[in-house]
């Protein structure tokens, strides 16, 4: 019996898995709304770890300092993010399982209930503020896309470079839709490398 696999679907680089559906194809010929052009990108770094993402600083343009990632013994067990201000918009509690809130966007929840890992471990569903996104992987980026729309449109991607810096990249799109805030979260979680589920 014969089926399809896309080799470029893949959520890490040991397993091969189908297509996510609703994501664009970039090596097929299924449409798929352009790559953002660079001056439609705003990139944030996440820099300092000390020694993980779980302290770090989050930069943007001109290295001003947009949020601060602090895993503490003043708070143990949370990782909280803050703004420029101090005030925390963001907390994870590490527990069995993981929870997560971010402020003005959603309570307390687990991180596997906001994360959903698909069935076949593909892709993760974010829900927030009523929308899903799909946040899959695309060689060596996550990228995240609006969920349940015939041409996905990129709306933010991670990658991780060779020397383990970490980069976030926004459309204008994104951070107009309020989704700077959670990408940050999301990213910090993606990339810590404890357990989420």
């Amino acid at each position: 019996m014969y089926s399809h696999i896309n080799p470029y679907a893949t959520w890490s680089n040991s397993n091969v898995r189908q297509a996510v559906p609703g994501v664009p194809s970039v090596h097929g010929a299924l449409p798929f709304a352009a790559d953002p052009s660079a001056s439609n990108l705003v990139t944030f770094q996440f820099t300092a770890f000390q020694p993980t993402i779980l302290n770090c600083t989050v930069v943007g343009k001109n290295t001003f300092p947009y949020f601060k990632v602090t895993t503490d013994s003043s708070m143990p067990g949370y990782t909280a993010i803050k703004n420029p201000e101090g005030k925390v918009i963001g907390l994870v509690e590490w527990k069995e399982p993981p929870l997560a809130e971010i402020r003005n966007v959603f309570s307390k929840q687990r991180v596997s209930q906001w994360l959903a890992l698909s069935p076949d471990s593909s892709h993760r569903v974010m829900k927030c503020n009523g929308q899903q996104y799909i946040w899959a992987p695309q060689k060596s980026t996550i990228c995240l896309y609006p969920a349940g729309t015939p041409t996905p449109e990129l709306l933010a991607r991670i990658f991780r470079a060779d020397d383990g810096t970490v980069s976030l990249e926004l459309t204008s799109t994104a951070v107009a839709a309020g989704l700077l805030e959670i990408c940050v979260v999301a990213t910090v979680l993606l990339q810590c490398g404890h357990k989420i589920d």
